[in-house]
C-alpha cells in the first residue's frame, strides 16, 4: 500500500476531518460513516470494520490525522461503487454490513422489518439473545427492535445453528437490513 491515500484530501477537508475525530471522541458512538460523491470516509474509535458493497476498509490502529490528537481515532476512506442516498454525513455503529450480505443455499437472513434500533439483549447487563454458534428453534427471541419507545420481539422462523449477526447492540436499523443469519437445520 504505497498510496497516501490522505493525499486526496486538501487542508480544509483535513481540518473538518479532525474536528469529526473530536466530535467522534467526544460522543458515545463508536464510528461515524460519510459518504458521498464516490467516497465513503468511516471514522472509529479502537479500530472499525466496514463492508460497503464490494469494497472493505479495515482499520485496526489510529491514524494521526493533521492537527489531531496523538490518540486519534482510525481513518479509513474507500470508492464506494453505488450512490448513496440521504444525507451526507450519518452516524452510525461499527459492525454495518447491508448489502454485501449475500443470500446463501440453506442460510435464512432474518432481516429488520422496519427502521428501529437494535437490542441484542433483553436489558442492559443480561447476555444476548443469540451469539454465534447459538442453536435456535422456530420461535425462539433472537433480538429486540426499538421504534418509538416501542419494543418488538424478533423471532426466529425456521430451526438452525446461528452463523452471523452483522450488527452491534444498540445500532440504528434501516428496514430490510440484514441481522442474523442462520445455518437452516
Amino acid at each position: 500500500m504505497g498510496r497516501n491515500i490522505l493525499g486526496i484530501f486538501d487542508g480544509g477537508d483535513i481540518q473538518e476531518i479532525s474536528a469529526l475525530i473530536d466530535k467522534l471522541e467526544k460522543s458515545s458512538f463508536d464510528y461515524m460513516k460519510l459518504e458521498g460523491d464516490g467516497m465513503s470516509i468511516v471514522i472509529g474509535k479502537n479500530g472499525v470494520f466496514d463492508v460497503s458493497g464490494t469494497v472493505a476498509a479495515v482499520a485496526a490502529a489510529p491514524v494521526a490525522v493533521a492537527a489531531a490528537p496523538a490518540a486519534a481515532p482510525a481513518v479509513a476512506a474507500a470508492s464506494a461503487p453505488e450512490p448513496v442516498a440521504g444525507p451526507a454525513a450519518a452516524a452510525e455503529p461499527a459492525a454495518t454490513v447491508k448489502s454485501a450480505i449475500a443470500e446463501q443455499e440453506g442460510v435464512f437472513i432474518i432481516r429488520a422489518p422496519s427502521m428501529g434500533l437494535f437490542f441484542a439483549q433483553p436489558e442492559p447487563g443480561a447476555p444476548p439473545y443469540v451469539s454465534v454458534g447459538t442453536e435456535v428453534k422456530t420461535g425462539d427471541t433472537v433480538c429486540l427492535i426499538e421504534i418509538m419507545k416501542t419494543y418488538s420481539a424478533l423471532t426466529s422462523p425456521v430451526d438452525g445453528t446461528v452463523i452471523a449477526v452483522h450488527v452491534v447492540n444498540e445500532e440504528y436499523l434501516e428496514a430490510d437490513q440484514p441481522l442474523i443469519s442462520i445455518k437452516v437445520k
